[in-house]
């Protein structure tokens, strides 16, 4: 059996890099060998739901042979402009492919199209185009479904009566609007629910948790529940909620998983959270580059999972599975 052949790098590229096309950050080894590489490029690099991610990267990329996987978040996370560059960079570095979680669904239209256009094979994940022809594969959460079922989460938090809000997150983002499209048309289906605050949008975590706390100051008097659809919007909100007169009264229905909403789970604070997989997420984005790259079949949309997690589910077996993968462990052995 043949020796297999394995580099790793993951570059951690700042401003001035990206903006004048500088070195790719591979090892010498890795250059040496001319391998093909496979750039994945998410929106962020600091917030756990990335790392997770980071760690399914690592797992399939260890899986393969005669591949170079490079993580490579822009210079500043959820920076359109930054996360463009990048893949502008990634072009003139001429890699094989490129795996992108755009952070807008218009702007990054072009940069990937291009990628494409100069034979780069090209995946998108987590969040999608709005132009379907920029990319060959779609790695993501139904995200639609997603919100569909925070939906269904919410009505039961509340008995299938009340006021609710959302905290949305920042415009563009594919993945967030579709979440708030699902939750919006489930919850039509609950005629004692009326949404009375839609409008309003967070960012990071602080920007979340200054937006909450005005949404609390101005409604929450007539709150019964908020839906947050991504990680920051729901830590900033359960952030805001937690100093405010209304942790009590009003339910929280969330998006995505870490050490914090855990903890708001397991205290009350939070009454559910939808979970992706964002460790298989990760994984499966490499894998479908590599098939791209050894001209196997792909299909257009590769769906990752999500689930519902409550307090009185979260220690099952096959929950815990999904919210804890050992990314770490692939993280410290890079």
């Amino acid at each position: 059996m043949k020796q297999s052949i394995f580099v790793l790098a993951l570059v951690f590229v700042a401003s001035s890099l990206v903006a004048c096309g500088g070195g790719d950050g591979s090892s010498s080894e890795g250059s040496s060998e001319k391998l093909p590489r496979i750039a994945v490029v998410p929106k962020a690099g600091d917030v756990e739901f990335w790392k997770m991610v980071q760690g399914g990267v690592l797992k399939a990329a260890s899986e393969e042979t005669g591949y170079e996987v490079v993580w490579q978040p822009p210079a500043i996370g959820n920076d359109r402009s930054e996360q463009i560059k990048t893949i502008q960079n990634l072009i003139v570095k001429k890699v094989d492919a490129v795996a992108v979680a755009p952070i807008d669904a218009v702007d990054l239209v072009k940069s990937v199209s291009n990628a494409k256009k100069k034979g780069i094979k090209t995946v998108v994940w987590d969040s999608g185009l709005d132009d379907e022809s920029a990319y060959e594969s779609f790695v993501a959460t139904d995200n639609f479904q997603g919100g569909v079922l925070c939906a269904r989460a919410m009505a039961e938090a509340i008995n299938e009566s009340g006021s609710i809000g959302l905290l949305r997150f920042v415009e563009g983002s594919q993945s967030t609007e579709q979440r708030e499209a699902g939750f919006l048309s489930e919850i039509k289906k609950y005629p004692n629910i009326q949404v009375i605050s839609d409008s309003q949008r967070g960012g990071d975590e602080v920007k979340s948790q200054e937006v909450g706390a005005r949404l609390l100051q101005t409604e929450g008097d007539k709150l019964d529940g908020i839906f947050c659809s991504n990680q920051t919007t729901t830590e900033g909100m359960l952030l805001a909620l937690d100093k405010s007169p209304f942790k009590d009264k009003i339910k929280v229905v969330g998006f995505d998983f870490n050490p914090y909403i855990e903890e708001s789970l397991r205290n009350g604070l939070l009454a559910a959270t939808a979970s992706q997989d964002p460790f298989n997420m990760g994984y499966l984005a490499v894998k479908t580059s590599i098939n791209l790259l050894e001209d196997k079949p792909v299909e257009k949309l590769v769906d990752t999972g999500v689930s519902i997690v409550t307090k009185d589910n979260i220690d099952a077996p096959e929950m815990q599975q999904v919210l804890f993968p050992d990314y770490q462990k692939w993280i410290a052995g890079q």
